[in-house]
């Protein structure tokens, strides 16, 4: 049995890059070379405080990075600047753009205003995803929680408040944020932000759960709501550089029919995941059920209104390399490059084995209570024995097998966090949120040339993988970091005798040449710890 302690709040970060031989026979053995984006030894813009942990980072093609992270703790910072009360951690979104070694401004902190519509002067109080950037131009996108923004008048005469939750975008650095979509669809005034496709016009989004995705123009995002008094939930884009209010248009949801099920099939989406984007299109995984799916898959749409959609790999479809095998599960987190190629996770076969988890330590303190108060002796999961990262080209309308369990000694492709919502926090309106729960997640990110993803070996090391695209071995990837290296082999500035204990990638950390990863150091007895985001970039295409 494998026991796995749960990533909890901000996972330490690092980032990597890499160079590659120009000939398969050199690639995997040129070195990486890294540059440090931030660590701890850096400065929160505005403030005397540290930085102290990292989600994963998001990459352009041009090498401005975006990624959300926090303090340990708060000095107050100064007027106007990143800022926190005495004790409290920081949290807030950066950017940095290593092409130029430029600065690391802050594009957002819990003590900013919410851009409008925002008539209370409401403030930022968490920042729930990790933030994303479009493929080849500077516009970001991230979700934001707050108290509510608007308060508005009912027909009675009262009062009342809404809004507590958006979608945020900014064009480029250092330029005005804005909204790219808000939860305040039943507002009179904002009906650009109802629910497009549901059954009465008027409803509003509820929640965005996970991280919205971006291209040039468009913000693409999953949206749950309620109609009729049952929860539903979608994908959906919105185009950020349309004048006026543009409304959001509806790609799938609860009411469409899965386009890969028998003929005459009447089973709809019973679960859609957040998608990604490049350019003026979209990709996502739709299930008839998140828990026990039996049909669904990964789907391709463009970002048009009254859009179809195209299945490119579905569920009970032949599993690559692997005889008389098809897949009985797929990854949410999908990775999209060159409008060609879409990076996945994927299972097959009924055996299992048993995973130990515990209540993560750092972190959102109310949502440890809640973990520890409902799993307080952990939780015991069950995770696929068969499993792989592929790789679909739409260009020759095919999958291919990166890596698989018991090639190259890896044991698991899939990592867990504690996440979701605990009752009676966060002020505002309850419905639509996700309780907390065990989620289950794969990480995989595709560049021009080459594909990386986290694994772990039967030893126990975790590690971000490469492999060429053109010529993939499940027997031999290229190590960028794992957990056996030291600190100093990344970071010069990292203290001495601290290890690599974490490592990560996202679905948009491998960007045309540039490759990003999230990584944390301790020592032995974890007395001293390090983390930080490095960058490298290929040399080669």
């Amino acid at each position: 049995m494998r026991f796995v302690r749960a990533i909890g709040g901000l996972a330490a970060a690092l980032i990597f890059t890499a160079v590659f031989g120009s000939s398969s026979s050199a690639f995997g053995r040129e070195p990486f070379h890294w540059h440090t984006v931030v660590s701890n030894g850096d400065l929160i813009p505005g403030t005397d405080t540290s930085f102290n942990s990292y989600n994963q980072p998001s990459v352009n093609r041009y090498g401005l990075v975006v990624f959300r992270a926090r303090s340990a703790g708060g000095d107050g910072g100064d007027a106007g600047a990143v800022s926190a009360a005495v004790g409290t951690p920081i949290h807030g979104i950066f950017e940095r753009d290593m092409a130029k070694s430029g600065p690391m401004p802050m594009i957002a902190d819990k003590v900013m205003l919410v851009p409008e519509p925002n008539n209370l002067e409401s403030q930022f109080n968490e920042f729930p995803a990790f933030p994303r950037i479009a493929y080849k131009s500077t516009t970001i996108g991230f979700r934001g929680n707050s108290q509510p923004v608007w308060e508005y008048a009912l027909p009675d005469g009262s009062d009342t408040r809404a809004g507590t939750a958006g979608l945020y975008c900014q064009f480029k650095p250092k330029s005005k944020l804005f909204t790219g979509m808000q939860v305040l669809g039943a507002v009179p005034g904002f009906e650009y932000f109802e629910v497009p496709g549901a059954s009465t016009t008027g409803i509003k989004f509820d929640v965005f759960p996970g991280a919205p995705a971006v291209t040039h123009r468009y913000v693409v995002f999953k949206g749950n709501y309620t109609d009729n008094g049952e929860s539903q939930t979608g994908v959906y884009y919105r185009d950020l550089r349309k004048k006026g209010n543009p409304p959001a248009y509806l790609i799938a949801n609860t009411s469409t029919l899965i386009p890969n099920q028998p003929a005459g099939g009447t089973v709809t989406f019973g679960s859609t995941a957040p998608p990604s984007a490049m350019d003026g299109q979209m990709v996502f995984l739709g299930l008839d059920n998140e828990d026990a799916p039996t049909l669904g898959g990964i789907y391709f749409a463009p970002l048009k209104a009254n859009t179809s959609l195209t299945t490119l790999v579905g569920l009970n479809t032949p599993v690559p390399g692997v005889s008389q095998a098809t897949f009985n599960r797929l990854g949410e987190g999908l990775s999209y490059s060159l409008k060609r190629y879409v990076g996945f996770w994927g299972a097959w076969g009924d055996e299992t084995r048993n995973v130990h988890l515990v209540c993560p330590t750092d972190g959102n303190q109310d949502l440890i209570a809640y973990c520890n108060m409902n799993y307080p002796d952990g939780y015991d999961a069950q995770v696929p024995v068969n499993q792989g990262i592929f790789v679909y080209d739409r260009k020759k309308h095919k999958s291919v097998m990166i890596a698989e369990t018991g090639q190259d000694n890896f044991l698991d492709f899939t990592y867990w966090v504690f996440s979701g919502r605990p009752p009676g926090v966060g002020g505002g309106e309850p419905e639509g949120y996700e309780p907390p729960r065990w989620r289950q997640s794969s990480f995989v990110a595709v560049g021009n040339a080459a594909v990386a993803f986290k694994g772990t070996k039967e030893d126990g090391v975790d590690g971000v993988y490469v492999s060429k695209l053109s010529a993939p071995d499940v027997t031999n990837h290229l190590v960028a970091i794992d957990t056996t290296m030291a600190g100093d082999a990344i970071d010069p500035d990292a203290p001495a005798g601290v290890q690599i204990t974490s490592v990560g990638v996202e679905r948009d950390g491998f960007r045309g040449r540039w490759l990003s990863v999230v990584a944390g150091m301790a020592n032995a007895d974890a007395s001293v710890t390090w983390g930080g985001i490095y960058v490298s970039r290929r040399t080669n295409p």
